[in-house]
């Protein structure tokens, strides 16, 4: 499985490498006790800001980069174990799920890979971004750049927060997708399946609060 682990009783940290392969090696990677798990080129390279850190209370993070959040499945895989670690509702599984993928796709293309939301506004401009894309995702410093995911949760609330390595955006500009089809919905989506969403850091961050 190429998984390794890294125990820090002590700090109450128990940190994994994943090895960038497949949604079933992350699985293993993300298997409990473990409650950080950052991907193997990142993990090697804590300059990244991929660093092993203590977790307070109950929680999981996981580190990826750009290229392996848009190739492998890591927020069905993460929210899977997420479930493995407290008792979550089928209704619940799903909306952390639509949440956290639709967050994570826009930390992923307008974050890191700085996808301009209008080129996908139709056929031509759909096959130019996929092209960008994939030339994006071979460059070390944007495909290697880092997405993060953390879940924290208590009796009554689960938290999701998606961090990008993005520059962010101006959240004041941001219309209803009614106005603006591109810039908006996203958020909308978010704000459909979770019960509060927050953007922070510039724009880098956005947490998703649901009750449980």
């Amino acid at each position: 499985m190429c998984v390794s682990v890294d125990e820090q009783v002590e700090a109450d940290v128990l940190v994994s490498s994943w090895n960038g392969v497949s949604e079933e090696t992350l699985a293993a990677a993300l298997a409990r006790p473990v409650r950080q798990c950052i991907e193997a080129v990142l993990f090697e390279s804590p300059s990244n800001g991929a660093e092993r850190e203590q977790l307070a209370g109950d929680g999981l993070s996981l580190v990826v980069t750009t290229r392996s959040a848009y190739r492998h499945s890591i927020v069905r895989t993460f929210v899977e174990a997420l479930r493995s670690r407290l008792p979550l509702t089928e209704d619940l599984k799903i909306r952390i799920h639509s949440a956290a993928q639709e967050a994570l796709m826009n930390a992923v293309l307008h974050g890191n890979l700085r996808i301009d939301g209008a080129l996908r506004g139709g056929l031509d401009g759909l096959i130019a971004a996929q092209a960008i894309i994939e030339a994006r995702l071979e460059s070390p410093d944007i495909g290697g750049a880092m997405i993060r995911l953390d879940a924290a949760w208590t009796a009554s609330d689960v938290e999701i927060t998606v961090s990008d390595s993005g520059d962010g955006y101006d959240c004041s500009n941001v219309r209803p997708a009614a106005e603006d089809g591109a810039s908006g919905r996203g958020l909308e989506i978010l704000q459909v399946f979770s019960d509060r969403v927050t953007v922070l850091n510039g724009g880098t961050t956005v947490r998703l609060e649901f009750r449980r």
